[in-house]
């Protein structure tokens, strides 16, 4: 373990992903990024690291015994970004995970060592007079190209840079003043601000007075919108939009652009191809503090939780819902904001949290099933209102609960649901309280009371002509009868499932029947080649869900279709569905262990000594890779191997073309910054220094 320490602004999280990056490749399991800006309690470190590892599991130890299991035989780089306000979750967690996973390196970051045995601590200094020296030139050329500085104006700019104690983040915000003040009033305005702060905060580090006064000084210089809008943003976590900053900010995005010119907002590219904005976290404390001071920290956080809330309205038409893709989609890279602001909610007004937590429950299912069922439980304490909103809660937080493979709670919290739906006459919530109960007990191999369950739940969205609660139950159903040895009704009742999946569109509806098909076609020994299609089918309807219930089921399935012939795959395959299964915070249900373990024993009994070789690679296999290797099929060539997105490889074709930044800019439609942004990290990348090596190293590898 190595921590990297300093002052603020000094560059730890810089200096982090620099060698990060330059482990890619190296890592057999690769680089894992933990950025724990948003983190607020010792508890939530395990929760991020969890979720950003994709390991649905749920709180406490629980999330710690899945990142151990998980981590046990991995070859992998940690990084845990912002450490200080979260240092003793943090040492902790290190010590945890360094005593039991071997292959395990930790990379973090604080403002003090986390005091772990084995941790070797890096301190980062201030830059050296000539690097600072650099550092402004370079950012004040990026404002004002024609900017060379004489011998006079050098000698300036080594006396900004010392007053600023040579630190990154305040060179590069006294730089960004270059196009429209010279180094001598950049100088001036710093030395009376030092002066003043100076004063006032003899017991605060120097090295944060100087970060703290050229923040505050950037701040002053400018305009009263600007100030309003730079203090509003405070409230964001993990970054935000053009849209977002408007509803909730209130800007325009001309005073956007403007602080993001005075370098107090950086860019970058979301998931989705937009660009995503972001205070430093150096800076944004700051903001905290003027959003504060100025009064305004309760109506921003409303105006915050309106925002993120505005995105699902309306009665839930399922579990997961029909837009839960789309949804995910429109706030996966907000998923920070909407947890903050649910758990602002929660502070302030529970029952406020209950109504935009239940519409956007499909989020948490699929990007952090512990944050919900935590957020969840908390609303449901806290808040005694008993409403369809509080139903709806009680029936997702009993879906979480199962699975997370808690089944005693979980069957609390569904009998709760239904208890609370039959009494406040809302019989549609009522009906898909029935179905999760129904599918709880048939998982469990209850299967009488499984079946009174889900008979009763499909004829109650019979009746109320919900067609996609009665394809889910009537397929569960079917499970049901082929679990009990009644094959040939529970394959007529999937059958009947899957059509009115496909009529109402249900994907979710169609991967779980052609699951439960797959299996009732191994059962009664039909041709590979049908439950082969099944499971295809199934993987494919499923996957744009993330889902890890299912899916592994049919990961399963097919490997008990190739083991014959090819048991090697059918146990890497069977080792990676057992692992996306685990990611999510669960075992297989005793009616899909069985089959599971089958697998597992005839495929282990065939290879022999090579087995634990091959169970370990099928545990290290990606989703995609799995279903590449289940289903025979030849994954499609990333577009390079250097790990470059298209739009990086676009930049690099026309750096070796000889653009400059603002002709490519202007050839793809970017703004220059996010040009700038592309073309240094594919230098880190690819372990180059300059645009001339890149353009040749273009030239020769990229067609």
């Amino acid at each position: 373990m190595v921590t990297v320490t300093g002052a603020g602004g000094v560059g730890k999280t810089r200096v982090a992903v620099e060698l990060a990056s330059r482990q890619l490749g190296r890592r057999a399991d690769g680089v894992l990024l933990v950025d724990l800006t948003a983190s607020s309690r010792a508890a939530d470190v395990t929760a991020e690291t969890a979720r950003t590892l994709d390991l649905r599991a749920g709180a406490g130890a629980a999330a710690t015994d899945s990142l151990r299991r998980y981590l046990t035989d991995r070859d992998v780089l940690l990084v845990l970004d912002n450490c200080e306000h979260v240092i003793d979750g943090c040492a902790e967690l290190a010590a945890t995970l360094l005593g039991s996973c071997a292959g395990l390196r930790i990379l973090a970051t604080s403002r003090e060592p986390l005091g772990v045995d084995g941790e070797t601590v890096w301190r980062l200094e201030p830059l050296a007079p000539d690097e600072a020296h650099r550092l402004f030139v370079e950012r004040a050329r990026q404002r004002l190209p024609q900017f060379i500085p004489n011998e006079e104006t050098d000698k300036t700019i080594g006396q900004v840079c010392a007053r600023l104690d040579r630190l990154p983040l305040a060179i590069e915000l006294a730089a960004a003043r270059v196009s429209v003040m010279s180094p001598s009033e950049i100088l001036s305005g710093l030395e009376t601000r030092l002066g003043e702060l100076g004063g006032g905060s003899r017991l605060s580090p120097a090295h944060h007075r100087s970060v703290r006064a050229a923040v505050e000084w950037s701040h002053r210089l400018l305009d009263p919108v600007e100030q309003r809008a730079f203090r509003r943003l405070a409230v964001f976590v993990g970054g935000f939009d053009a849209a977002a900053a408007g509803t909730v900010a209130g800007l325009s995005l001309d005073v956007l652009a403007r602080l993001v010119d005075k370098s107090l907002i950086s860019t970058s590219e979301g998931r989705h191809g937009r660009t995503r904005y972001r205070l430093l976290e150096t800076v944004r404390e700051y903001a905290v503090d003027l959003l504060v001071e100025a009064g305004e920290l309760d109506e921003v956080r409303a105006q915050h939780l309106r925002h993120f809330s505005s995105f699902r309205d309306g009665v839930r038409e399922g579990w997961p819902s029909a837009s839960a893709q789309q949804l995910v989609d429109e706030l996966e890279d907000d998923y920070e904001n909407v947890r903050a602001a649910l758990e602002w909610a929660l502070e302030s007004d529970p029952c406020a949290a209950r109504v935009p937590l239940a519409a956007m429950y499909d989020l948490f299912m699929m990007l952090g099933q512990a944050d919900g069922l935590r957020i969840g439980r908390l609303v449901l304490e806290r808040c005694p209102d008993r409403d369809r909103h509080r139903a709806e809660l009680q029936i997702s937080a009993g879906l979480l609960t199962m699975l997370l493979a808690d089944t005693g709670e979980a069957k609390r919290a569904l009998a709760e649901a239904r208890e609370l739906s039959s009494a406040i006459g809302e019989p549609r919530l009522e009906a898909w309280a029935r179905f999760f109960q129904g599918l709880t007990a048939t998982l469990g191999l209850s299967i009488e009371p499984g079946r009174e369950h889900l008979e009763a739940a499909r004829a109650l969205h019979q009746e109320l002509g919900i067609r996609t609660g009665e394809a889910r139950a009537t397929a569960a159903l079917g499970l049901n009868f082929e679990l009990d040895n009644e094959s040939a009704h529970g394959q007529e009742l999937v059958e009947q499932a899957l059509s009115i999946g496909v009529a109402e569109s249900d994907r979710w509806s169609q991967g779980q029947s052609h699951v439960y098909l797959g299996i009732i076609a191994e059962s009664v020994a039909a041709h590979p080649d049908v439950a082969t299609s099944h499971n295809r089918q199934a993987v494919d309807a499923l996957r744009p869900f993330r889902d890890v219930t299912l899916l592994p089921v049919a990961l399963i399935g097919q490997a008990s279709v190739i083991a014959p012939r090819n048991p090697a795959a059918a146990l890497e395959v069977a080792a990676a569905a057992f692992a996306l299964r685990t990611r999510g915070g669960g075992q297989f249900p005793p009616a899909f262990r069985i089959r599971a373990d089958r697998v597992r024993v005839t495929a282990q009994a065939a290879l022999g000594a090579d087995a634990d070789r091959i169970w370990r690679a099928g545990a290290r296999l990606g989703v995609d890779d799995a279903i590449a290797l289940a289903f025979g099929i030849k994954r499609p060539r990333p577009a390079a191997a250097w790990g470059l997105s298209a739009r990086e490889l676009d930049v690099v074709r026309l750096v070796a073309d000889g653009l400059s930044n603002k002709q490519i800019g202007s050839r793809l439609q970017l703004s220059v910054r996010t040009v700038e942004s592309h073309v240094r990290h594919v230098l880190i990348r690819t372990g180059l220094t300059n645009r001339t090596q890149l353009a040749t190293w273009a030239r020769e590898r990229i067609q």
